[in-house]
């Protein structure tokens, strides 16, 4: 099995545990100071490979802050960026958490919901949890792979 469709599985997953209409992966490029779509369940498959800079969308304020960002009307918050070719804007909340190796960040992982709906920190909760696997396969790509933070 590919990495690429390995990643596919665990964004997959995720979406499907946390009942969610989007899970999607973006691997932090801190030497460019961007976030590439790495992996989505949800989005349109067109948009794999679209950058974002750190000071884009929420994504990237998730970048930048180092902090869960919650919206629960996407469009109407300051940071709302669109990613083209993504089909993105149906979708109305958003959630996106920062997932580190220690201090160094190395992607965000982001799930969305058709339906306006308020995230909580037991969401925040629920999405670490989920996210563990993804975090891992992030890591084992980058060859340090066990290595907790």
């Amino acid at each position: 099995m590919g990495y690429q469709s390995t990643m596919q599985e665990r964004v997959e997953a995720v979406r499907l545990a946390l009942a969610v209409d989007v899970c999607s992966l973006y691997l932090a490029l801190p030497e460019t100071g961007e976030l590439e779509l790495l992996a989505s369940s949800g989005l349109d498959p067109e948009a794999m490979g679209a950058r974002m800079t750190f000071s884009q969308g929420l994504t990237g304020k998730v970048a930048r802050t180092g902090q869960p960002v919650v919206a629960r009307q996407v469009a109407d918050h300051p940071d709302y960026h669109h990613v083209a070719n993504s089909g993105e804007e149906r979708f109305k909340s958003y959630l996106g958490i920062p997932l580190r190796n220690d201090d160094q960040l190395i992607g965000v992982l982001v799930i969305q919901t058709v339906i306006a709906k308020s995230f909580f920190h037991n969401d925040i909760r629920e999405l670490h949890r989920a996210g563990r696997d993804v975090r891992e396969a992030l890591l084992a790509r980058q060859g340090i792979a066990g290595i907790t933070g």
